[in-house]
């Protein structure tokens, strides 16, 4: 059923608990993301439009382009930027991201990241969003560059179990690593999720930034994280 939900910065978003609903891993990325003012950015895979509706708050940014290839969901989001007077920033693009020739400043993305054959009970739109179905980290990586302009900036969040195998791919797609954290849900257990920024044809130099944990003693995610040091 659809509903309307309340965020930060005044903002509202359209949610649906029969489709794919963003996370926190979302709200974390946009915050982690800079934009400037009169930069264009693209939001891969865009889902609902979280990171997008966000983005539009940090800066006097000239066009986001929130790509996303559900439909259902690319419809949902465009309600979502409407109902927040933000379409002179936001272009909501149902498409293949393979097929785009976007040039922009940032590309940001919390893509899927769950193996193929991993897929168990999952509803369609669910299935897509979290697993490597419609979009591989190969592709994606390499599309992102294409995109990127020379310096440009690029944002992910990824399974921490596949660093090693993000990094490799960043580099191999001349998107040089500069930033890093990990959010741990309890800090005796392994990290979740990785964070990184990249520079396209930047220098080799990355700073890990401090882990963040994510849940407090009971279990309880913790509200307004901030990430240090960014």
């Amino acid at each position: 059923m659809e509903r309307v939900e309340h965020l930060d910065y005044g903002l509202k978003i359209y949610q649906n608990s029969e489709l794919y609903t963003f996370t926190s891993d979302a709200v974390l990325l946009a915050k982690f993301a800079k934009v400037k003012n009169g930069e264009t950015i693209a939001d891969l895979g865009s889902g609902s439009g979280i990171i997008s509706l966000y983005l539009a708050k940090k800066a006097d940014v000239k066009k986001i382009y929130a790509v996303e290839i559900q439909k259902k969901l690319a419809e949902m989001s465009k309600k979502s930027v409407e109902l927040n007077n933000l379409q002179n920033k936001i272009e909501i693009i149902n498409e293949n991201m393979l097929n785009l020739s976007l040039q922009v400043d940032v590309v940001v993305t919390n893509p899927p990241y769950k193996k193929f054959s991993s897929i168990k009970n999952e509803n369609s739109s669910r299935a897509i969003a979290r697993h490597e179905i419609e979009i591989n980290l190969t592709k994606l990586l390499k599309t992102a560059s294409k995109m990127l302009k020379e310096k440009g900036r690029f944002y992910i969040c990824y399974d921490s179990n596949r660093t090693a195998e993000l990094i490799y791919n960043l580099k191999l797609n001349k998107l040089e690593p500069k930033k890093m954290f990990f959010t741990y849900a309890n800090i005796n257990k392994n990290a979740s999720i990785v964070f990184v920024e990249a520079v396209k044809c930047g220098k080799e130099e990355i700073k890990i930034l401090p882990p963040i944990i994510t849940n407090n003693e009971n279990g309880k995610y913790i509200e307004n994280l901030e990430i240090k040091d960014v």
